[in-house]
């Protein structure tokens, strides 16, 4: 944390006092809850971006996975498998039954409903 430059004193303390109380836990059987809890606190308060990296890795979610927990935090693969799928990632259905799709009609057909001429395609200029 010391070599990182947009970091301020405070952030870089805290990140700091937050990664020796997560691993002084690394050593033990079983993690102190309240301790890791108090680790992944102060991670989070020093910078967000570093505990979602964390929260990335599935080691550090098993590891610590009660303190999470304890928190309300989840790890990210753990919310990903909770998500059956993205309506995001379906695809957008095309043109049907032989139509050909607007951006390869040439220019005078290329309407809106209202029969408006539309934009030339992108990267046609």
């Amino acid at each position: 944390m010391n070599r990182t430059p947009h970091f301020t004193t405070r952030g870089r303390r805290e990140a700091n006092r937050a990664l020796d109380l997560l691993d002084a836990q690394l050593g033990l059987n079983q993690v102190n809850v309240a301790e890791a809890a108090r680790g992944i606190e102060l991670l989070v308060r020093s910078h967000s971006s570093l505990a979602f990296s964390l929260l990335r890795d599935a080691g550090f979610v098993d590891r610590f996975g009660a303190a999470l927990r304890h928190l309300g935090l989840r790890g990210i693969e753990q919310r990903l498998d909770e998500v059956v799928h993205s309506v995001m990632a379906e695809p957008i259905p095309g043109p049907i039954r032989g139509r050909r799709h607007r951006d390869d009609l040439p220019p005078l057909e290329r309407t809106d409903a209202d029969g408006n001429p539309l934009p030339p395609p992108p990267g046609f200029y």
